[in-house]
C-alpha cells in the first residue's frame, strides 16, 4: 500500500509541473502574436499616412523610356557636326536614325561601283558609327526609270548591288558585318514623286537606318 501512494504522489507531481510549461508556452505564443499584430498595425497605419498624401495631387505621368530618345539626340547631334553633314539627310522616327544619301554623291550612273568622293564619305560615317554598337540596315533605292543591261536586268538587281557596295567599304572601314543588314527596295519606296529629273535625283539614293537596340 505504502509503494502505490507513493506511485500516486508522483505521477500527481509530473502532472502539475507539465501544466506550468504548456501554460508558460502559450504565454509565449500569446506575445509574440501580440507583437506581429502590432508590427502590421504599424505597417498599415504608416500605409495610409502615405497614401494620403498622394491625395488631392496631380495624376500620376506615365512612365517614359528615355534611354532611346538620348540616343538618337547625342547621335543626330555628332551626324550633324560631322564634315559629311551637307551630304546627308537626317530623319528621326521610332524606328531610329535614318541617314540618307544621294546616289549622285556615291555612285556613277548605273553603276553599283562607290566614286571616291562615295568611299570617302562612308570612311567618315564609319568612324561615327563606330562609336555605338547599333545595329544598321543598309536600304537601296532607285527611281521609276527602267534600267536593263547585261550587269542588272532591273532596278531590283541595281539597289541590291548598291546596298550590298555600301555594307562591304563600312566592313572595310572596321564595322562589324554582324550588324549589318541590307535590302534592295528598287524604285517600290520613293520619297517623293517621280514626276520630274529633280525629285527622281531624290529617289535615287541610300539610306542607312541606324536601330535604336541595345539602348
Amino acid at each position: 500500500m505504502a509503494i502505490e501512494e507513493e506511485c500516486e504522489c508522483n505521477c500527481g507531481e509530473e502532472r502539475v509541473e507539465w501544466i506550468y510549461t504548456y501554460g508558460d508556452m502559450v504565454t509565449l505564443l500569446l506575445c509574440f502574436f501580440v507583437l506581429l499584430f502590432a508590427m502590421s498595425k504599424t505597417n498599415e497605419e504608416k500605409f495610409k499616412a502615405v497614401a494620403a498624401s498622394f491625395k488631392g495631387g496631380p495624376p500620376a505621368s506615365p512612365f517614359v523610356f528615355t534611354g532611346m530618345p538620348t540616343f538618337m539626340e547625342s547621335m543626330e547631334s555628332s551626324l550633324k557636326k560631322s564634315d559629311i553633314a551637307e551630304v546627308m539627310d537626317i530623319t528621326v522616327d521610332d524606328q531610329g536614325i535614318t541617314v540618307s544619301f544621294s546616289d549622285t554623291a556615291m555612285f556613277d550612273p548605273g553603276s553599283a561601283n562607290p566614286t571616291e568622293e562615295g568611299k570617302d564619305i562612308i570612311e567618315k560615317f564609319a568612324r561615327i558609327l563606330y562609336a555605338v554598337p547599333n545595329g544598321v540596315i543598309i536600304e537601296g533605292h532607285t527611281d521609276d526609270q527602267k534600267i536593263s543591261n547585261e550587269t542588272y536586268p532591273s532596278n531590283w538587281e541595281l539597289s541590291g548591288a548598291r546596298s550590298g557596295s555600301i555594307a562591304r567599304l563600312l566592313e572595310e572601314f572596321g564595322i562589324q558585318s554582324t550588324r549589318m543588314e541590307i535590302i534592295g527596295y528598287g524604285s517600290t519606296r520613293p520619297k517623293v514623286s517621280n514626276d520630274t529629273a529633280e525629285l527622281r535625283r531624290l529617289n535615287r539614293r541610300i539610306d542607312i537606318l541606324i536601330k535604336p537596340d541595345g539602348y
